[in-house]
């Protein structure tokens, strides 16, 4: 079949998000179809002279389409344009070429899917809609759809999106509950798809990479992912201060974000046990990971409800058990639960989660089992081979149904 793939970014774009629709672009190829895949020019890359090959209009086998998109960071108008730009050369191509298949990504939001969906409806293609997050109800909570107007139109247009699509995938049964909450949200096909671990590109990198210094009788925690306004960062450095007088506790935080500096601010109050590192390439993060007794995940309210955490995914797969700040009622705190590989704390509750550091340091029995637990999990639920055999009977239902 020819399948036309469009997301915001692509390989080698360091947004977790290009790596793996790189990877499922490059699985519906090895499939036998002919894979198309509409994006931007790369913007971040950890390392542009190595991957100045992956620019060019065909790699992986694909043909990659790539658009002169502007940077969007702290440019609100840019962002619109480049969706709309976006949308319009996914209607010209898709116009043109004729798609059995078109897979969009919510990202951008909103408009990624309802361009894709107005394509397919046109030349009457199967529309996949692959939702990341669920737009416009993250926006709402993050403040960029904050105003009702625009939100009730964003939600109409989302609406329709999802009514066209065959099917709309999501990452949990939460996110799915959100979608079958809205007023016409019976007439979607849902159905579960969630991400796997980012994979490795370059296996010459080994893990000797990560030169952070511990000790065996040392609990050593790591947040690695954006540190941003959903995360709630505040709570884990706030339970570090008070744990501050334990010097056998640790806290590794890696990545950016625009919460960061506040972060290193507040951590330099408290004199915790925290070390920041600027973002690192995948194979590091891993390796880093590896070393670490256990991983954190952090969610502001409500947010469990629209997105999942993929960092979970990359715990996992370096078999790292899980302390997740998020609701009780979550899925993911119950699946960490009944799978015997996590904690879960709610949120914002500091002295909850500073109580529950010293018990894991003070006793470590917990660690060998749990790791094992974690390991299971990770193959059982998120590994990229039962992911990506998914997205191979999933796209093949086209040819069943054609």
């Amino acid at each position: 079949m020819r399948i036309l793939v469009v997301h915001r970014y692509y390989y080698p774009d360091q947004v977790p998000c290009a790596s793996i629709m790189s990877t499922i672009a490059r699985r519906l190829h090895q499939d036998g179809h002919q894979v198309d895949v509409l994006t931007g020019k790369p913007s971040r890359t950890i390392n542009p002279s190595r991957d100045k090959g992956a620019n060019s209009d065909g790699c992986d086998g694909l043909r990659v389409f790539r658009l002169n998109l502007q940077p969007e960071v702290g440019r609100p108008v840019w962002r619109i344009i480049n969706a709309l730009y976006l949308g319009l050369s996914l209607l010209v191509k898709a116009i043109f070429t004729r798609y059995d298949v078109i897979i969009s990504t919510s990202i951008p939001p909103v408009l990624g899917g309802f361009f894709a969906s107005l394509a397919a409806r046109l030349t009457r293609s199967r529309f996949i809609y692959y939702c990341m997050d669920l737009h416009p109800e993250v926006g709402r909570v993050s403040g960029d759809f904050s105003n009702p107007v625009l939100y009730r139109i964003l939600l109409r247009i989302d609406d329709w999106s999802c009514r066209q699509a065959r099917p709309v995938l999501v990452h949990s049964e939460d996110m799915r509950n959100t979608l079958r909450a809205r007023s016409r949200g019976n007439e979607y096909a849902i159905e579960l798809m969630n991400n796997f671990a980012l994979p490795t590109r370059h296996s010459n990198q080994s893990k000797t990479e990560w030169h952070h210094s511990s000790y065996n009788n040392r609990l050593t925690l790591i947040y690695a992912g954006n540190m941003g306004r959903f995360q709630g960062l505040e709570t884990l450095i706030g339970a570090m201060g008070l744990v501050a007088h334990r010097k056998d506790i640790e806290l590794i935080m890696m990545g950016e974000g625009g919460a960061k500096a506040d972060l290193i601010s507040l951590q330099k109050q408290t004199n915790s046990n925290v070390r920041f590192y600027d973002y690192q390439p995948v194979e590091v993060a891993k390796a880093a990971i590896n070393t670490a007794d256990i991983g954190l995940v952090m969610l502001t309210p409500d947010i469990y409800k629209y997105a999942y955490p993929s960092k979970t995914m990359a715990y996992l797969e370096q078999g790292c058990p899980i302390i997740a700040v998020i609701e009780e009622e979550s899925e993911l705190a119950r699946t960490m639960k009944s799978d015997g590989y996590g904690f879960s704390i709610p949120i914002g509750n500091t002295e909850a989660l500073a109580q529950l550091l010293m018990q894991l340091a003070d006793d470590m029995s917990w660690k060998e089992p749990m790791r094992q637990s974690a390991s299971t999990a990770f193959e059982r639920y998120f590994s990229a081979s039962v992911v990506l055999d998914k997205w191979t009977k999933l796209v093949d239902q086209s040819h069943q149904t054609s």
